[in-house]
């Protein structure tokens, strides 16, 4: 079973998140509310995938992926955020983002999860 670590400082979204993946037959092996937090849980779980959310507390924009990036590459991270300009997408595109889900939308979700089971 592929592992997941989500990154959201909403407990709403992080149970809904959770839920998706599980559908995919995901384990949830850790959740987050921040991004410090966030990269400390992926060096000790090292999931299979990491939903991130970019607006949080303690490590907001793209800051997170940045730095989790930087420590571990392979992370395959999938943005989660209700903002989606074309400057973040880009932004976070070219910083290593596996790929970007606008919130509340998580339909493109199940396609991203199959890309990852499926390469």
């Amino acid at each position: 079973m592929r592992t997941a670590l989500i990154i959201d400082d909403s407990s709403f979204m992080r149970n809904w998140l959770k839920s998706i993946l599980e559908s995919h037959s995901f384990k949830v092996i850790a959740e987050s509310n921040n991004g410090i937090d966030g990269i400390r849980k992926y060096s000790e779980h090292l999931p299979d995938i990491v939903l991130l959310d970019v607006v949080m507390p303690k490590m907001n924009d793209t800051s997170a992926l940045e730095q989790l990036l930087l420590r571990h590459p392979e992370a395959k991270v999938i943005i989660c955020s209700s903002l989606a300009d074309k400057q973040l997408i880009d932004q976070c595109a070219r910083l290593g983002a596996f790929d970007f889900v606008q919130k509340p939308n998580l339909n493109r979700i199940s396609d991203i999860l199959a890309k990852i089971h499926n390469p």
